[in-house]
Formats: structure tokens, sequence, C-alpha cells
């Protein structure tokens, strides 16, 4: 379909919701509110957004066909510096903003630190306050969102005594109860990595699967845990066995036994704890290099996002070995025989 160059369009169906990224739970009820924001522009133009943002498919208004064409961006490496001209390491929000979001204060705090490559950066800030920590355990297990989650990363703050309520709060049969905690556990540092060890083992597929999570968010600190997680990878649920591939990848090292877990991932029956070992794979670079040959397999796989991950990690890794079979599959693809007009994605 063409537009004049100075024709405002549609570009697709994308509608950004105003909010958080942060939150479940979308804070408003009206389908279609004012302060939404739909992907606009003359011919040529782009949108670059995030994921995790609300976002919708708006009404198709015209009836006719709408067609988008995405490219994922995804991260390989986590942050270890800022990026941006930065004059001032220590968070600081505005008086306004703080004021107005008094309720994401520690959330951001957590975030700024993320992107100076900081781990576990809350760990131990605040007092371990046992009224504080009775009164913030409370909030986490309350109703309103907003205060559950503060409170999360509010008790990472709190010492062993926010950790252990965070420890308590991870067991709970409440799945988002349960998933908050993860997250404060995941800005807790060191001290909480025996405890999301020892969760490990729970029969609650749920808790399991934030324990890992929340392991491999602590990147490295948690290198202990890489046995135990390799260990969940037989007899489990697919949803757990995606979660240990991908926190596996994120910890990153001691390389030597996390290689071969992801390889038993490649082989999963699962195509997405496939296409999940593969992108860890890929952002161990040159320290995947034994996977060459099973990733040489993953690209013949029947799903094309296996087969594009390969290809990636194949990339990365960068060996002569992994550059000879990368090259031959390159030279010999012509087209993705998947593509037909009943399966343009």
């Amino acid at each position: 379909m063409y537009f004049p160059q100075d024709t405002p369009v549609e570009l697709g169906p994308t509608g950004i919701f105003p909010g958080t990224q942060l939150l479940e739970s979308r804070m408003f009820e009206d389908e279609n509110p004012k302060e939404e924001v739909t992907a606009q522009g003359g011919a040529g133009t782009f949108a670059l957004i995030h994921y995790d943002i609300w976002h919708r498919s708006t009404a198709n208004v015209l009836g006719q066909p709408r067609y988008m064409l995405k490219f994922e961006f995804m991260r390989t490496t986590a942050p270890s510096a800022p990026s941006w001209d930065c004059r001032n390491p220590i968070w600081a929000p505005s008086k306004e903003a703080a004021a107005a979001e008094s309720h994401q204060a520690v959330i951001w705090e957590e975030t700024w630190n993320w992107l100076f490559g900081r781990i576990g950066s809350l760990a131990d800030t605040q007092p371990d306050d046992a009224e504080a920590v009775e009164r913030l355990a409370a909030a986490l297990a309350g109703s309103d969102e907003r205060s559950a989650l503060n409170a999360a990363y509010s008790l990472a703050a709190r010492g062993q005594g926010g950790i252990a309520a965070l420890e308590e709060a991870l067991r709970q049969e409440n799945s988002r109860i349960s998933r908050l905690a993860a997250y404060g556990l995941s800005a807790a540092g060191t001290g909480s990595v025996a405890g999301l060890q020892a969760a490990l083992d729970s029969s609650d597929a749920a808790t399991v699967c934030h324990a890992a999570f929340a392991l491999g968010e602590l990147r490295e600190l948690a290198g202990a845990a890489v046995p135990r997680l390799a260990a969940l990878l037989s007899g489990q649920s697919a949803e757990v066995r995606r979660q240990v591939v991908d926190s596996l990848g994120m910890i990153g090292s001691p390389a030597e036994r996390i290689v071969p877990a992801l390889i038993r991932g490649l082989r999963d029956e699962d195509s997405q704890v496939r296409f999940m070992a593969a992108l860890s794979l890929l952002r161990l670079k040159g320290a995947a290099a034994d996977a060459v040959p099973e990733l040489a397999e993953a690209l013949q796989d029947p799903n094309r996002y296996v087969r594009g991950h390969a290809a990636e990690a194949l990339r990365y890794i960068d060996s002569p070995e992994a550059r000879e079979v990368l090259f031959r599959e390159l030279f010999n693809l012509r087209w993705c025989s998947d593509t037909t007009k009943a399966s343009t994605f």
C-alpha cells in the first residue's frame, strides 16, 4: 500500500498504553484510554519499542490487511558501565518524580545500578530493622501491586532479616507473591544465593522457576548454583527447563559446567527450551566453542527461531570451526522454505 511521504499513517496495529512495564496489572479500566499513543508516521517511518511495555493491537478500522515487519534486538551482555555521559554515579531522582512515584524509588535505584553493571546493589543499604522488615513483609503479601513490588526491593536492602522474609515469600503458594519475592532476592546480592539454591528443591514448579530466575539475575555471583540448575534439565516441566537454560546463560561461568548443560538444552523436545539454549550459548561467545557441532545440527531444527539463534551463536563464537559451519550454511541457504502466504513469519 502506497502513502505519500507527508501522509500520516498507522504503522501496523500497535498502540502503546500509559503506565509502567514494572506492573503486571493495567492501572486503568478504559479499553481506549485517551493517553494511548499509536505508532504513526509518514512513509519510511519505523518505530522502536521495548517488548515489556504495555502495548496492544488496535482495531482495524479500514478493514484492509495490515502488515508489520519486525526486527528483534536482544542484549547479549549486561551493562558494565554507563553508556551515556554520566556526571553523577549516585541515583538522585528529581523532587517532582520522587513525590509523584515514591512507590518506585527503590526500583529506580536498582535499575540505575543495573545500568552501571552493579549486581545485587541493594544489599545491606538499609538497617536490618525487625519492625521495618515485618511491615514490608506484610506489604509484600498485600493486594496493592505497587506497594508489594516496592516492598520486595526494599526488603532486599534490609540485610539477612529482609532476605529471610523474601525467602519465606518465595515459597508461598500464591505465585504473584513468590514472583515478587524473586525480584527482591535478585537484588539482594550473595546473601540470597544459598536460599535460592535451596528453593530449587521445591516441589512447586513456580517456586523453582522464580528461584532460577533470581539466580540468573545475580549472574556470576550465583556460579555455585550451576550444578543444581543443570540437574533440573532432567525430570522437570518444560517451563522449568526454559528458565534454567536462560539462567545458565546469564550466570555465564564456570563455562565448563554450563556449556554441556546448554548442549542438552539444544536437544530438548520443547522448541522454546532449544531456542533459549541457543540464545544462552550466544551470550557465552567464545567460551561456548565446544557446542559448535551441536549448533551445526541445530541449523536444521524444524523451528526457525532455533535455527536463527544457532546461527547467531556460531557468529558470536567466531572460531574457525564456527565460521566454517556458518559460511557453509549461508551459502547453501537461498530461501526460507517455511515462509508461505499462510505462514509469513
